[in-house]
């Protein structure tokens, strides 16, 4: 409910900024939600006003519609060097251009081009500053993910798919590289995180009053010790437990965030993204071959409602796939505590024996496969730039090759993995679509 003039300016500020602002992302919610509306409230905004300020910042990772967009698809399945360039600004600042070798646009934390957004917006006139809140979490989004993606972004080299260097964002390889989530949790970086959060926090307090009012800020000395103690917890149990000592105690946004579950599973749903549904789960994109669209149709609409994966790989992998490997690749990206089996999902060996066990045995128990209400649920929905208006798609497809010797790839992102692409790849024996290989990159 809006309950003052204040309230109300906030609510069209966001409701207007949501109209105006490209995309796609680092770190991720316990950072860019959670830990920037405690800043806020710190810094002397009200709870209302700070969750403003959070939205705008955790939208900028896929929260809407300006804000889709896949590093994979950009540099590695279409050639789209806009794509490529938004995922630079809001993600990667640099003073380097896209299309670039990735020496010539690295990151540096806290750079001019990490705070340009952020400062411009805390120099706006005091008359427009209760409708500028969502501009500032935006900025200060590119402000944090300049201590997550310092360096030189790596190229992703994903299995069976090539990626153009000039246009590739992936994380520094000194921080994981291109197929790790590393980079963005925050007890790998404690000292980095301390030192991003402080930056956020001088920022907010440059912001203009909010209808006259003056703010009366924490000092940072006190906040330090509670930032490290956020830096430092490993789990959205450990996470949710810090945000409930600091008075917050709706830590749904930490849904989705690539820490394994911890003490208790996570099932809280968060809602604050503004994504349009998807009238179904089949895709309905343009200028494709009926049958490979058909083959990922079905196959994608099985894959989220599978109970069977070795007849999943069966019914759909390739003859010359192996299926053991196969079906352990489906399941682990059906399970939707991702921060427990990452570090499978992101390998790019082949699964040992050991490894297939230890997934067949957490498969055993079926709730930890995710379920939705619908298929479409599953998915993120998604636009791409092409030559004819597209209707939103819930994966996106390309074609190599036409023909008997034909290879395609679905990319998709998932709602239970919000931070990773999964590229699903299949090529065309005589008559027959099957799948040869299934793998990711981390994208923010």
């Amino acid at each position: 409910m809006i309950r003052s003039s204040r309230s109300l300016a906030q609510a069209l500020c966001l409701a207007a900024a949501i109209l105006a602002l490209p995309a796609a992302r680092a770190f991720e919610s316990d950072v860019h939600f959670g830990l920037t509306e405690w800043l806020a409230i710190q810094a002397g905004f009200d709870e209302q006003a700070a969750q403003t300020i959070a939205t705008g910042n955790q939208r900028v990772d896929s929260g809407d519609m300006q804000y889709e967009e896949m590093a994979v698809v950009n540099a590695c399945v279409a050639h789209d060097p806009l794509g490529a360039s938004l995922i630079g600004e809001h993600h990667y600042p640099s003073a380097g251009k896209i299309p670039g070798a990735p020496d010539t646009r690295p990151v540096a934390a806290g750079s001019d081009a990490a705070k340009k957004a952020a400062l411009a917006v805390t120099r706006i006139d005091a008359s427009k500053s209760s409708f500028m809140l969502f501009m500032l979490g935006e900025g200060l989004h590119e402000l944090q993910d300049s201590w997550s993606h310092q360096g030189i972004a790596d190229v992703p080299a994903p299995a069976l798919l090539s990626c153009d260097p000039l246009l590739a964002w992936g994380h520094p390889k000194a921080r994981g590289g291109w197929n790790s989530h590393k980079a963005d949790l925050t007890m790998f970086w404690p000292a980095d995180t301390v030192a991003m959060a402080e930056a956020t926090y001088q920022m907010l307090k440059q912001y203009p009053p909010l209808d006259g009012v003056k703010r009366t800020a924490k000092p940072w000395d006190d906040l330090r010790p509670l930032v490290e103690k956020f830096a430092r917890a490993s789990t959205k149990a450990e996470k949710k437990e810090w945000f409930a000592r600091q008075n917050i105690a709706d830590a749904s946004f930490l849904e989705g965030i690539s820490l394994k579950d911890g003490a208790v599973p996570f099932t809280l749903r968060w809602e604050g993204r503004k994504l349009p549904p998807l009238e179904s789960p089949q895709s309905r994109q343009h200028d494709l071959d009926s049958a490979v669209l058909d083959f990922y149709n079905r196959f994608f609409e099985s894959w989220m409602k599978a109970g069977d994966f070795n007849r999943l790989a069966a019914d759909f992998g390739a003859k010359s796939t192996a299926r053991a490997e196969l079906a352990a690749r489906l399941k682990i990206w059906r399970m939707r505590d991702h921060g427990r089996v990452a570090a499978l999902a992101h390998s790019d060996k082949p699964l040992s024996a050991a490894d297939r066990s230890s997934v067949d045995a957490l498969g055993r128990d079926p709730r930890v496969y995710a379920v939705y209400d619908t298929v479409a649920d599953a998915f993120f929905p998604f636009l791409p730039r092409t030559k004819d208006v597209s209707p939103l798609l819930p994966f996106f497809i390309k074609v190599w090759n036409e023909g008997a010797t034909a290879r395609a790839v679905a990319v998709v992102r998932l709602h239970h993995a919000p931070y990773d692409n999964v590229a699903v790849v299949s090529q065309r024996t005589g008559d027959r679509w099957g799948i040869v290989s299934i793998t990711a990159t981390v994208d923010h």
